[in-house]
């Protein structure tokens, strides 16, 4: 499977036809540790609140998704990759990515 987490985009909508649509952290590592996806797509704020520079102090983002990939070494097979608008976020995401591809 391909899996796109993001709160609000639709994957249709990006041209991720047939991916599995996510919208929090938890749906996405519950999918990622069954071992069957197989390409990822990950936004970094997953909340209205966060994408407008307010998150909650605990808020699980795509950045815990990828730390919990490297901390368990689940990683997609065909790679991930970011869609955040986010450019801090992202670049958080993407070296911790970068370290393992």
């Amino acid at each position: 499977m391909k899996l796109w987490l993001d709160d609000t985009r639709d994957p249709v909508r990006c041209g991720r036809i047939g991916w599995t649509w996510v919208k929090t952290a938890d749906e996405a590592i519950a999918l990622l540790a069954t071992g069957q996806v197989r390409k990822a797509s990950l936004d970094h704020d997953l909340s209205i609140a966060a994408t407008l520079g307010n998150p909650a102090a605990d808020e699980r983002t795509g950045y815990t998704v990828v730390c919990w990939m490297e901390q368990n070494n689940m990683w997609p097979p065909e790679g991930v990759e970011t869609h955040s608008m986010n450019p801090v976020g992202r670049r958080r995401m993407i070296d911790v990515i970068a370290r393992h591809y």
